[in-house]
């Protein structure tokens, strides 16, 4: 008399541990992740500097006085 099985074999010997889907799904994460920190994490090359720059023109302010309140 054979013993009850309770998993099925795969014919490999044992059962599977994960789905091909679950599989796939995992390596397709992986993927996009990689892609993702290249993206994020590559060095930009230096910008080409000029020269120094200048700072911009200060703004002219007029104070209010009597005469051309609004």
């Amino acid at each position: 008399m054979h013993p009850l099985r309770t998993t099925p074999s795969t014919g490999s010997g044992g059962p599977r541990r994960f789905p091909l889907r679950t599989l796939l799904l995992m390596i397709l994460a992986l993927v996009v992740f990689a892609r993702l920190w290249w993206i994020t994490h590559r060095p930009h090359p230096p910008r080409a500097v000029s020269g120094p720059t200048l700072p911009h023109a200060p703004i002219p302010v007029h104070p209010l006085t009597p005469e051309n309140k609004p």
